[in-house]
């Protein structure tokens, strides 16, 4: 298993201090938040920076880009349903996606994270999926003979493992994986453990935060069962990524990510097994 966190935690970083953090704490890997191009809504935007120097940032920190995440979604419903397609722009995130599978591709991340997302009120499933299946399976031509692959996490109107699975299971490519994020399964009622099993080989990344009565709390000290989530993977012989969330661009109220990252970290440590070199022991008692 290889651990990362995710920029939403630090979006007034440099890029570059994002990878000496991660080199300097112990991480393997940081999943790069995005919202394209233009956008200077974080400072550590990679489609901001020219891909050859993000790439060389994080090899010269001997540090991964674990994935691209962005907010793509393939839900957009069709209106009017069969004109709609002429008048409308049902490819736009097919498009999108292309242009993110290129980024990833560029800076050598292996995912670009995307969601099936929300259904609309009154619409049924059967109906909603038909559409969202028909721009995932055009979504992944853009991905193909690229080493970039699309990494499909749970939410909106699809929160569960078996959600997950059973998209997967209609795209039958194997350029899509799944980001299994425990807490957005656990409040939808599912027990994480089994989702993790229900998942198996698809499960790619594993996202982790943690909530106490509401509130961000360090991996761990809230009640989400990541812990669970975690052991199970590692039963399995799981060996993607485990990536911290700490959601601080939407909260910026929250303490500071080089308090409460190396104190997730370490915890995740302790629930893996694996042992911290004794640079990586110093670094985190020095930040205790």
């Amino acid at each position: 298993m290889k651990t990362a966190f995710s920029t939403v935690a630090c979006p007034d970083w440099t890029l570059a201090e994002v990878a000496d953090f991660a080199a300097e704490t112990g991480f393997d890997g940081v999943e790069l938040r995005t919202f394209g191009h233009n956008d200077t809504t974080m400072l550590c935007e990679p489609c901001l920076t020219g891909q050859k120097k993000v790439r060389d940032l994080f090899e010269d920190a001997g540090v991964e880009p674990a994935a691209l995440a962005t907010s793509i979604r393939y839900d957009a419903p069709v209106f009017p349903p069969i004109a709609g397609r002429i008048i409308g722009d049902f490819n736009k995130p097919v498009r999108e996606t292309k242009n993110m599978v290129e980024v990833a591709t560029s800076i050598e991340a292996p995912y670009v994270r995307v969601f099936a997302f929300e259904l609309p009120k009154g619409e049924s499933r059967k109906s909603g999926l038909r559409r969202i299946m028909e721009r995932i399976d055009l979504a992944l031509t853009t991905a193909r003979h690229t080493g970039t692959r699309l990494l499909l996490e749970n939410g909106g109107s699809f929160p569960l493992a078996e959600d997950l699975a059973e998209i997967i299971e209609r795209a039958n490519n194997p350029l899509i994986a799944a980001a299994y994020s425990p807490a957005v399964a656990y409040m939808a009622g599912e027990d994480p453990a089994q989702g993790v099993k229900l998942l198996g080989r698809s499960l790619a990344s594993i996202k982790l935060r943690d909530r106490r009565d509401g509130t961000p709390v360090a991996l761990g000290s809230g009640e989400i069962p990541n812990e669970a989530a975690v052991r199970a993977a590692a039963e399995r012989g799981y060996d993607g990524w485990l990536t911290i969330e700490w959601d601080r661009i939407w909260m910026p109220m929250l303490e500071s990510p080089r308090e409460v990252l190396p104190k997730s970290l370490a915890t995740l440590y302790a629930w893996t097994g694996r042992e911290q070199t004794e640079r990586e022991r110093r670094k985190f008692a020095a930040r205790a």
